[in-house]
């Protein structure tokens, strides 16, 4: 089984911290870890740096995007898709997405995908396997002055 967290990066952090994603994972790792002071500490450093999700928005695009192609199905404030082998569950607050994936990588895509047509600042993060990255990779605009 594989676990995400997916947090909406606000857009400025999103581009100062590209290329530099690592740090904005171990500030996520060490909140995952943490307790006490350091957590309440470190979880209004992530409530800074990331957008809060509208959980009805985000349901509805869901809904738009899945439900005549696959089997998304709604449980209370627990989500799924089912593809022929893989099946995801997703478990939607306000401020991430907590996403387990089990089988192959198809029912994950299918998400990933819906959620980069949603916002492009999404970072995913799997703390276990301590993996992380954006869903949409975007380009920076360089602006040189002279």
């Amino acid at each position: 089984m594989r676990e995400f967290y997916i947090y909406l990066i606000t857009k400025e952090v999103a581009h100062s911290y590209y290329g530099k994603e690592n740090k904005l994972f171990q500030l996520f790792f060490e909140e995952q870890r943490s307790s006490g002071l350091s957590k309440t500490i470190l979880q209004k450093q992530i409530s800074y740096i990331t957008s809060l999700l509208s959980v009805s928005q985000l349901e509805k695009h869901f809904w738009n995007h899945l439900k005549e192609t696959h089997e998304w199905r709604s449980e209370g404030e627990t989500y799924s898709l089912s593809c022929k082998d893989s099946i995801v569950r997703i478990e939607l607050t306000d401020q991430y997405m907590h996403l387990y994936s089990i089988g192959n990588f198809e029912a994950e895509t299918v998400i990933f995908e819906a959620l980069r047509q949603y916002e492009p600042y999404f970072l995913a993060m799997d703390f276990g396997e301590r993996k992380f990255g954006w869903l949409s990779p975007f380009k920076l605009n360089m602006v040189y002055a002279t």
